[in-house]
């Protein structure tokens, strides 16, 4: 609860909800962490972290609500004794403050601890909720490493919770522009009667930052740009670019969609043509010296961790069968962009430009673009 994504993202969040009105006037905060921390210095870290992020003007009248709320619990995640400060904490807030049963557990951890936590939390009877009221389970991603440890890890999480109270964040799902694009595509007569393989040449779905991994060498060494983007975000990203329309755009029928999109995907037999994996090195950005990946705090000298992704894949169905989807992220590059850019097949014949050649590598041509930015 005190890392790089807790502080940028999650307290200014809690803030900014509670600064809309969109919380109850109970609400509490409790965090949980390694750190030696009495009640009012965690709540003076998210003072901070709300003063520098948050995207609402700070009222202190809304400040105080919360501040009444917050607890604090130091331990380590196999500490039996800290869990049982946390049911504690809980359960005086219930009484103090009306939260009523109702816990919300954000797991803002490294992957690694998800099955210790969750294990935690049910075997100090935090995840067993009373009559009348909830409990949920927040996991970030990556999800497990592949594909039999995230089965191993999912039937772990639902050991202790039932499927509808586990929720897998993937917060790119949550940003406007996304959300706009089945409006773009499917109430807009103009894109989709050529939204397909006959007028499109090629896919292009970039997240590029401008920055490096700051201080979260712990949790991106060993997990690397392809983990930690391509196979959430970026997926996602193209399951909504390339999915047919839903029947309705609710949960299950959107999930429908993508689902066929995904199982239609097929990765190319040679990776080594298709793929490309890189680490930054020491430059100049902006007149300023920048450190290369393995001169970061916290790095091992040997790690072959990936700071720059990029794919290409294919979706074997009639709409876009032939038609290259190029997958690609990185950390310290040009500038920090995040856009989906569908290019269009040119006209047979252009007398104004020269042929382009067809390459793994694709750069911007003349010809017309639909590009959505998130």
């Amino acid at each position: 609860m005190t890392g790089d994504l807790s502080r940028k993202k999650l307290m200014p969040a809690v803030y900014d909800l509670a600064n809309r009105g969109l919380l109850p006037p109970g609400f509490s905060l409790v965090g949980f962490a390694r750190r030696d921390w009495e009640d009012q210095d965690f709540a003076q870290v998210v003072h901070d972290a709300v003063r520098e992020h948050a995207r609402t003007p700070f009222r202190e009248e809304v400040w105080q609500q919360l501040a009444e709320g917050m607890r604090f619990i130091p331990g380590d995640f196999d500490d039996d004794t800290a869990f049982e400060q946390l049911r504690s904490a809980v359960e005086e807030l219930d009484a103090s403050r009306g939260t009523s049963g109702n816990y919300a557990f954000y797991l803002s951890v490294p992957p690694k601890f998800f099955p210790k936590v969750v294990q935690q939390l049910k075997k100090h009877k935090l995840a067993d909720a009373p009559e009348g009221s909830w409990r949920r389970a927040v996991i970030e991603k990556p999800f497990g490493h592949d594909l039999r440890s995230a089965e191993d890890l999912n039937a772990i999480v639902h050991e202790v919770f039932d499927p509808e109270q586990v929720f897998r964040i993937d917060h790119y799902l949550g940003k406007e522009t996304v959300q706009n694009l089945l409006a773009l595509r499917f109430a807009n007569q103009m894109f989709e009667p050529i939204w397909n393989r006959s007028y499109v040449d090629h896919v292009q779905i970039t997240m590029a930052e401008d920055i490096g991994i700051g201080g979260r060498a712990g949790y991106y060494d060993g997990i690397g740009a392809a983990r930690d983007v391509i196979q959430n975000h970026l997926l996602q990203l193209m399951a909504l670019t390339a999915m047919e329309e839903p029947a309705a755009f609710d949960a299950p029928s959107l999930l429908t969609e993508k689902l066929k999109v995904l199982k239609a995907v097929r990765l190319p037999q040679d990776l080594g043509r298709n793929t490309v994996r890189g680490q930054y090195a020491a430059a100049w950005q902006g007149g300023t010296k920048v450190r290369g990946y393995l001169e970061e705090d916290g790095i091992d000298q040997a790690s072959t961790t990936d700071t720059y992704a990029a794919i290409r894949l294919q979706v074997d169905n009639r709409r876009w069968a032939g038609v290259p989807f190029y997958l690609r992220t990185g950390k310290r590059l040009g500038r920090r962009v995040t856009e989906i850019a569908v290019v269009f097949q040119r006209a047979p014949h252009s007398p104004s430009t020269p042929p382009r050649p067809r390459s793994w590598a694709p750069t911007r041509s003349s010809s017309a673009s639909s590009r959505t930015r998130a």
